[in-house]
Parts: structure tokens; C-alpha cells; sequence
């Protein structure tokens, strides 16, 4: 049975990222950004759970992601960073944060992103997609499957990149089952739950990973004592994420 609920999903992502546009900035709750991320990720996601072809909207929608990438990373160090514990290295990275918003989001980006939302949306209302509720289903059950085979795969000595690899895949399956649930189409409280369970300790690890990368780079540049203490801190800290992996 054909239906719109899969291009009424797509619209509503789109304009749920529009909404968060205004709100996105240096002196704003960090949660505008990562709203507007989520938004865009689960448009890209769902479109590419159904669509074989290599649309246009995609890559759009990837490239203001793109953008906002430094953004994001530096918003969630130093809100995880304690200002107490680190004074220095707290008001060295607001400075730096503070430099990254003027730099990547200028005031004339979210007019920008807001007109090219809308072109999107137009896109998608054109796209020619299968909406047929049984493929719907069928094809999101799969995804969710095909993550949990790849996750029992993992051993011991998988790297973070293949622990990355199967974050990708949880993601995607996580965020369809949500369209399918959302859309009444099927019932995955417990589907969902189990993959946020995983996304939550496969976030941990690349996130801890990137955060030490980025940490390493930011030192280099602004090099102290609170820096190196907090490098040797979270480089432990994935270590132990690491070696509590359950798979």
C-alpha cells in the first residue's frame, strides 16, 4: 500500500533542522547545534535506508554537517571540561570556541542554510521514492539485523575504526526504526533501546578517540600543564573504554 508517511518523515527532519537555524550560535545553548545536527543525520539516514541512487539532497544536507563538525567537537569538550579543575585550559578553549563560531558560523549562515533547507524540501517532494508500507518495514527490519550480525563479529582486537564502521550501521538502524515506530507502521521500543544501548558505548570509544586527536592538535598550540594532565587523563580513560567492551 503506497503512503506518504516516508516523504512526510523527510519534510519533517528538514524543517525541524530549519527551526534550530536562529537559535545556533557562540552565546547560545549548545543544544540548538546538536538538535540541527540530529535532524539532518536522521533525513540522511532515512533517505538512504530507501533510496539505491546518490541523490543530491544528500550530499546537501552532508556538507552544512560538514560545517558544523569543529563546532560540535569543541561545544562538547568544553562542556564535559570543569572550569574548577582546568581555569587555563577552560578560558583558553572558550577563546578558541568563541574564534571557531565567528570563523564557521558567520551571520549570514543561517539565512544561508535556511533557503537551502527549503531547496531541499522541494527536492524531496520530487523525488520519485517506494513508500509502499510493507518495503518500509521490511527493509528497516533488515538494516537492524544486518547491525547486530556485524556487531557480533567484533573481537576482542577490532580497532576503533571497525567499532566505528558498526556505530555507523547501529545509527542508521536506529534512526529508521524510529521513523517506523514513529509512523505507527511497526512496534520497536525494544529494537531501539537495544541499539541506543550499543550507540551509547560505541559513542563513548570514538568520541573519546576523536576528543583525544583533537586534544593532542589543540595542545600543540596552546601547550600548558592542565593540557598534558588532561591528554594523559583521557587517553586512560580510553583505555578503560576500551577494555570494558562488551561485545
Amino acid at each position: 500500500m503506497e503512503s506518504a508517511l516516508l516523504k512526510s518523515y523527510l519534510v519533517q527532519q528538514l524543517e525541524t533542522a530549519k527551526q534550530q537555524l536562529p537559535l545556533i550560535g557562540p552565546d547560545a545553548d549548545i543544544e540548538a547545534l546538536h538538535r540541527f545536527r540530529v535532524a539532518l543525520r536522521r533525513f540522511r539516514s532515512v533517505l538512504a535506508a530507501y533510496s539505491r541512487h546518490l541523490y543530491a539532497p544528500d550530499t546537501i544536507a552532508k556538507s552544512m554537517l560538514k560545517v558544523t563538525n569543529p563546532l560540535r567537537e569543541t561545544d562538547v569538550f568544553l562542556d564535559a571540561l570543569s572550569p574548577e579543575s582546568y581555569p587555563q585550559l577552560h578560558g583558553a578553549l572558550t577563546r578558541y570556541r568563541t574564534k571557531q563560531y565567528k570563523k564557521r558560523w558567520p551571520p549570514e549562515t543561517a539565512a544561508r542554510f535556511g533557503q537551502t533547507i527549503d531547496l531541499l524540501i522541494a527536492d524531496v517532494e520530487a523525488l520519485k521514492l517506494d513508500q509502499r508500507k510493507k518495503r518500509l518495514v521490511v527493509r528497516g527490519e533488515a538494516l537492524y539485523e544486518k547491525a547486530k550480525r556485524a556487531r557480533q563479529a567484533l573481537g576482542k582486537e577490532s580497532n576503533e575504526k571497525e567499532i566505528h564502521e558498526i556505530r555507523l550501521r547501529y545509527k542508521q538502524a536506529r534512526y529508521v526504526l524510529e521513523f517506523l515506530h514513529e509512523a505507527g507502521l511497526i512496534e520497536a521500543k525494544r529494537k531501539i533501546r537495544n541499539a541506543k544501548k550499543h550507540l551509547e558505548h560505541f559513542g563513548a570509544i570514538q568520541d573519546a578517540a576523536n576528543q583525544l586527536d583533537w586534544l593532542h592538535h589543540f595542545c600543540e598550540k596552546h601547550p600548558s600543564d592542565e593540557c598534558h594532565t588532561l591528554y594523559e587523563t583521557r587517553r586512560q580513560a580510553l583505555r578503560d573504554l576500551k577494555k570494558a567492551f562488551e561485545l
